[in-house]
């Protein structure tokens, strides 16, 4: 029986439609291929005949949708010419009419469903093969990172009453100490100070410096200080002999003696009027500080042989017997005048110890 005959039953002819559909999908994966598959168990090319397939269309994103071409459908289920030319490479020819197997018998129940599934299985290899071309080719997407935003951190705390203290001097590299604890070197910054006041003590070989100081919380305070030497000037009623640490100071023609800046222990010593006393004194840098000498009164006890008034440094004290008037010490004139005529004069150095004079007419 001829492959195209039109008398076959339909079912036979929808068994050819599957082999040429099977063929035409081969067509297609080999364009699509980097190497062409040869057919599985391929017999020798048949003649075309008097037709032809037609050109493979371009793959479009609806491969899976695409439908054997009309031409082929065309050429297997209607005759042209009174022959129609053999299918191009089927695996299984089209049955003939008692093949011997049941279930392949024109009219049997199974070869309709055997058709159906030839039928969807040569459309899942059209769609799968396309599908893997079509994301072959497509460009490769990078793929997107979801940007990450830090999140803030938080300022820190703020300490409660704590603030710092910026300490420089002049000459720098003076010793800090703050409320009588060593905390380094100027210039320094003290981050660690207690809101509230705070005595500062700057030393160096130029001098020494005290300062008292008030940090508020959260805040910076600042202390810049000049270390340099200063003046004293010494004011008393006697000469005195003025010294520190054993050694001798001597004053300038201005009568000022130059100290380092800070804090000095003088000693003042009249050794003729047993007078001798320790000065504490804060020298400041470049300026002069004044040292007033008041020494307590010293006792004068003056008696004579008639009754009589006696004067100290031209002024009038009282009449004899004088006992323990309070005088300054240092040296002195006393001049005692008798009722009845005449005086005496006396030149006396009166010193810490009290003084007594005896007058004898």
């Amino acid at each position: 029986m001829p492959a195209n005959d039109d008398t076959l039953p339909p079912d036979d002819r929808l068994i050819q439609a599957a082999h040429a559909a099977s063929s035409w999908v081969r067509a297609r994966r080999a364009t699509w291929a980097n190497v062409p598959e040869a057919p599985i168990d391929a017999p020798a090319e048949s003649p075309v005949g008097d037709f032809e397939f037609l050109p493979a269309p371009p793959p479009t994103l609806r491969v899976a949708t695409q439908s054997i071409p009309s031409a082929v459908v065309s050429a297997t289920l209607s005759p042209q010419s009174g022959e129609a030319p053999p299918l191009p490479g089927p695996h299984h020819p089209p049955a003939a009419v008692g093949t011997g197997v049941p279930w392949l018998e024109p009219g049997a129940p199974a070869r309709g469903w055997l058709v159906r599934g030839a039928i969807g299985a040569a459309l899942l290899v059209v769609a799968i093969v396309g599908g893997r071309y079509l994301w072959s080719a497509s460009p490769a997407t990078p793929a997107r990172t979801a940007a990450v935003e830090p999140k803030p951190q938080a300022a820190p705390a703020a300490r409660k009453g704590i603030g710092s203290l910026r300490i420089g001097s002049t000459p720098p590299g003076a010793q800090v100490a703050v409320d009588g604890k060593p905390r380094g070197i100027t210039p320094i910054t003290l981050t660690d100070v207690s809101a509230g006041s705070h005595e500062v003590v700057l030393q160096s070989d130029a001098g020494t410096v005290t300062r008292t100081v008030t940090v508020s919380a959260n805040a910076t305070a600042t202390l810049d200080e000049a270390i340099f030497s200063g003046f004293v000037t010494v004011y008393s009623p006697f000469e005195v002999t003025v010294s520190e640490n054993g050694r001798v100071l001597r004053a300038d023609d201005r009568h000022q003696i130059m100290l380092a800046a800070g804090t000095h222990e003088l000693r003042l010593v009249n050794r003729a009027l047993g007078y001798d006393i320790v000065r504490k004194v804060e020298v400041k840098p470049g300026d002069a500080t004044n040292l007033q000498l008041t020494p307590e009164p010293s006792a004068l006890t003056v008696t004579a042989s008639d009754a009589a008034e006696v004067w100290l440094d031209g002024t009038r004290l009282g009449d004899t017997p004088m006992n323990g008037m309070a005088v300054p010490m240092g040296v002195h004139e006393i001049v005692v005048k008798r009722a009845s005529g005449g005086e005496r004069r006396f030149n006396v150095t009166i010193g810490a110890k009290p003084f007594t004079l005896n007058v004898d007419f």
